[in-house]
């Protein structure tokens, strides 16, 4: 399994609004919502193939895959955090779509 990029990650912090300020305002990263559930989210490839062949990969090595939906699923760490691991199907980009005439 390769990752891809990296989703998102949720964070547990003390203080919201000087975490905002870091993160937000002076790294420049967007935030895109806030909740009580934490974790950590892999992009493993665009399509069902790769996500099956990702979960192959997990069982192989001994993980449990829980919380399952059609992109992705989910496994725990060697420390019970729960880690996202989901595939991002391909989009068309607005150059590639020939224009008709």
């Amino acid at each position: 399994m390769k990752i891809r990029a990296l989703g998102h990650v949720s964070l547990f912090v003390r203080d919201l609004e000087a975490t905002r300020r870091f993160y937000r305002d002076l790294l420049g990263l967007a935030e895109t919502g806030s909740g009580k559930d934490g974790h950590v989210a892999f992009e493993v490839g665009e399509t069902s193939d790769e996500l099956a062949a990702a979960r192959r990969d997990v069982v192989s090595r001994g993980l449990e895959p829980f919380g399952e939906y059609a992109n992705g699923f989910c496994v725990r760490d060697p420390d019970g955090h729960e880690v996202e691991l989901y595939v991002e199907p391909a989009r068309r980009h607005p150059s590639a779509v020939s224009e008709r005439r």
